[in-house]
């Protein structure tokens, strides 16, 4: 007995489809070679955080003490310093490296620290307008005072008392551990500078 045999007419739907498949994976094979593999996913950098904010280092200081902004969010204020961070190295605060008595310092190492808000603030009794400021102390007996200064962009050691927008006296106390290098600190409503045994701070608040 002969097998059935299968018409050609019948089988033409059937071939068609077949190439339509074929035809369709072929070029997504093609595709795909053309695209090449998908590029690899960067990894996301880590939030460095210093003294309650977000640190950016910006660059090696002269005698290295490293320069560094630190961006903080204060009841809806954008605050930000960016000052040297040096390491005492066995030196003393108060005797045999700054703040020393009687004398302006830069809160900080070379540059003037510079302090930044956009918003109007109160720094103690100090009425601070959103703007650019550099910030220094000044220790005189047992008070100590924050100054907030119109200039900006000069060296640390360029302070000038006639561009003075006020003063704030800060509140001194003494850390459990002391700061090997210099932090400037916000945090529950303060600006506090940890510095050796010293923390001296001064109440912020955004208007």
């Amino acid at each position: 007995m002969e097998p059935p045999r299968i018409s050609l007419s019948k089988l033409g739907p059937v071939l068609v489809l077949g190439v339509l498949i074929l035809t369709a994976c072929g070029n997504g094979n093609k595709d795909a070679m053309v695209r090449g593999p998908a590029p690899p996913v960067e990894p996301v950098a880590p939030v460095v955080m210093l003294g309650g904010g977000i640190l950016t280092s910006i660059h090696d200081g002269q005698a290295g003490s490293p320069r560094v902004k630190v961006d903080w969010e204060v009841d809806g204020a954008k605050i930000s310093i960016s000052y040297g961070r040096p390491s005492l190295k066995g030196r003393i605060v108060g005797e045999s490296v700054e703040p020393l008595e009687g004398r302006i310092w830069r809160l900080g190492a070379d540059e003037a620290t510079l302090f930044t808000t956009d918003r109007d603030l109160m720094m103690g009794a100090a009425h601070v307008p959103a703007g650019k400021y550099t910030l220094w102390t000044i220790a005189d007996g047992d008070v100590t005072e924050l100054i907030i200064n119109y200039e900006t962009g000069q060296w640390g050691t360029g302070y000038d008392e006639s561009r003075n927008l006020g003063r704030a006296p800060m509140v001194l106390g003494t850390l459990d551990t002391p700061a090997e290098q210099l932090v400037l600190n916000i945090n529950d409503g303060d600006l506090r500078v940890e510095w050796g045994a010293m923390v001296a701070s001064v109440p912020i608040l955004v208007h």
